[in-house]
């Protein structure tokens, strides 16, 4: 009787597991449907790749020459500025003092120089004329005493060592003279030669230190290299910025008269590609929209891929090949600089007639 009842459980527990399993899911409400459409190749052969959208100038980012304390932001996100415009200031009060500091030496050499053209100075000149006139008329006098002690002499009225002396102080008379009519002669030529170049060399040197100082407070300024939109502003007045990294940049400017994407290509894919090929974008989101894209070139360059997307298949030490392409449709949705965005490039034309052919980008 028990192995009767052992079995009959046994039948009943199968019933309800057949039944369980026939009856699961059929009350379970439908799957809901993909929050956005897939991306479909629109070509039957074709390249599929990751893009991201930049300004056709390329997202420019603007960093200070200088380290320094931001005194003056002059742009907000979305203006347009012209090529060299500047868009920030950093503190510049110790340039400034050091500027005047120097202008001052400047005025100080340039004064110096003046003085020294403006000799002879015509003031001067009276007193040592006047100096060798006297000095003239001295040694006039000692001449003719001269003259009278060598008469003298010839009686015997003088000694000899009267005559010597007062030839003597004739020479010393002379001297002077020679001295009055040399100093006379100096300040009647004017400044020396060499004292003008040097007074010259040090006014220009004033002057080089100035300019470099206009220099450096010239980097303190931020200037927009390009015609173009701020895109995107790091900094405040009364932050300090340095010249860290692009991702620290002080702004971004970009040209959005046309935008571009610039797409990664995987090297397995890129002897697939020639010049000009048809291509089209695909904006990511619920709208999937889509605009046709012209290749501007295929940039030679292979580079270490930086965009993971976490694919069981993904190799880390894949190299991409940049193509760069210019967005010659409207879409609905709108494109922003730095957004990602799929590319679809036409290659079934190469896979057609093979890969044997395909040029080389440099070759």
């Amino acid at each position: 009787m028990t192995k009767w009842g052992s079995i009959l459980v046994a039948l009943l527990g199968l019933a309800l597991a057949v039944y369980t399993v026939a009856t699961h899911g059929r009350d379970r409400p439908p799957d809901p449907p993909p929050a956005a459409p897939p991306s479909i190749n629109p070509y039957p052969q074709g390249i599929a790749a990751t893009g991201q959208v930049e300004a056709a100038s390329r997202n420019i980012a603007l960093s200070a020459a200088d380290a320094g304390l931001v005194t003056e932001v002059l742009v907000q996100v979305g203006d347009l500025v012209k090529a060299g415009q500047v868009v920030a200031r950093l503190d510049d009060r110790l340039l400034v003092a050091d500027k005047v500091r120097l202008a001052a030496a400047r005025d100080v050499s340039a004064a110096r120089l003046a003085r020294l053209r403006a000799q002879p100075r015509s003031e001067n000149l009276p007193p040592l004329q006047a100096a060798v006139n006297g000095a003239k008329a001295l040694l006039a006098d000692a001449q003719d005493l001269l003259e009278d002690l060598n008469r003298a002499g010839v009686g015997n009225a003088a000694s000899p060592a009267e005559i010597a002396r007062r030839q003597f102080a004739v020479n010393r008379i002379g001297a002077e003279v020679a001295a009055a009519e040399a100093n006379l002669a100096l300040a009647a030529a004017g400044a020396w030669g060499p004292d003008v170049l040097v007074s010259e060399a040090e006014l220009k040197q004033s002057e080089a230190e100035l300019k470099a100082i206009d220099t450096r407070l010239d980097r303190l300024a931020i200037r927009s290299p390009i015609d173009g939109t701020v895109l995107k502003r790091n900094i405040e007045p009364g932050q300090y910025t340095s010249t860290g990294s692009v991702a620290q940049a002080a702004l971004v400017v970009g040209d959005l008269s046309a935008l571009r994407v610039r797409a990664r290509v995987d090297e397995e894919d890129a002897p697939m590609l020639v010049e000009m090929a048809a291509a089209t974008l695909r904006v990511r989101g619920i709208t999937g929209e889509t605009a046709p894209l012209k290749m501007v070139r295929i940039e030679p360059l292979a580079l270490p891929k930086q965009d993971l997307v976490n694919s069981t298949t993904e190799r880390v030490d894949t190299r991409v090949v940049e193509v760069v392409f210019e967005v010659t449709g409207a879409t609905r949705a709108r494109l922003f600089p730095g957004q990602v965005v799929d590319v679809f490039i036409d290659a079934s034309g190469v896979i057609k007639e093979g890969t044997a052919g395909v040029k080389v980008q440099g070759s």
